[in-house]
């Protein structure tokens, strides 16, 4: 069953306003699929320029309202998607995220990304819906795995109803959190090393993946991923997206990934 969940605030009505062609979010499957959050007045919807800082406060307080509506919460996220627009603001990005996801975080990716009208944040995050999972038996409604040494505001993978959301991966040194120096082939066979041991601690395995999305530093090093990416996947491999993107320095590549976790 599909539901179109309604703005529950006049402002957040980004087709009457804005002419976005977009439901604010949609709830299947026992999740709420969010749209890309942007920073706009609840009631009358106009728009919230201001500092990263500024623009994310509104953002969180705009998401509290939309998955209260949806029946769910920030308690309840299992993936967030953070697209800001210069990673100079990562860290003043994290000292406001973690006022509002808990000990428990999501999976989560940041990368930097251009948003309409010069915003300077956007958030699109996926969540749990209680509700809907209540009555199923297996694994935990949502269950968030230990964070990663190098990022303890999102954890490794969450478990959440029959699947698993993993984090953005990169080829990070496990002792010192810094970029392995390494080509991006090299750095995805270390990527994808990680996301299968991640995966196997939550009960699933790169054959259970149903869609990646990998993250490069130049287009123009696709032939070199892909090379290595299809010694990892089955035949036929998972949907996938590839696309360019500005990333921390040193790192050529970013992959994450949602798969079908244990079988019930």
């Amino acid at each position: 069953m599909l539901d179109i969940i309604a703005p529950p605030r006049p402002g957040l009505d980004l087709r009457q306003h804005y002419g976005h062609w977009q439901s604010p979010a949609v709830r299947a499957g026992g999740f709420v699929f969010c749209s890309g959050l942007l920073p706009i007045d609840a009631e009358a919807g106009e728009r919230r320029h201001g500092t990263l800082t500024e623009e994310a406060h509104v953002i969180f307080a705009n998401l509290k309202l939309l998955l209260a509506a949806a029946g769910s919460s920030l308690d309840h996220l299992v993936q967030a998607h953070a697209l800001i627009y210069d990673s100079i603001e990562y860290d003043v990005l994290n000292r406001i995220y973690r006022q509002y996801v808990g000990a428990a975080p999501p999976a989560r990716t940041v990368w930097d990304a251009r948003s309409e009208a010069g915003f300077k944040v956007q958030l699109d995050v996926t969540a749990a819906a209680p509700d809907a999972l209540a009555g199923n038996a297996g694994p935990a409604l949502r269950e968030a795995l230990a964070p990663p040494a190098n990022d303890a505001l999102a954890s490794a993978a969450v478990r959440g109803g029959d699947f698993v959301f993993v984090s953005g991966l990169t080829a990070a040194d496990a002792v010192t959190g810094g970029p392995v120096p390494q080509t991006t082939a090299e750095q995805t066979a270390l990527v994808l090393d990680h996301m299968q041991r991640v995966l196997k601690e939550a009960g699933s395995s790169l054959r259970q993946v149903v869609k990646v999305n990998v993250l490069l530093h130049s287009m123009l090093e696709a032939p070199n991923m892909n090379e290595v990416y299809a010694c990892f996947f089955p035949d036929p491999p998972p949907a996938r997206t590839v696309c360019g993107a500005r990333l921390p320095p040193g790192i050529k590549v970013m992959i994450e990934c949602t798969a079908l976790g244990a079988t019930r």
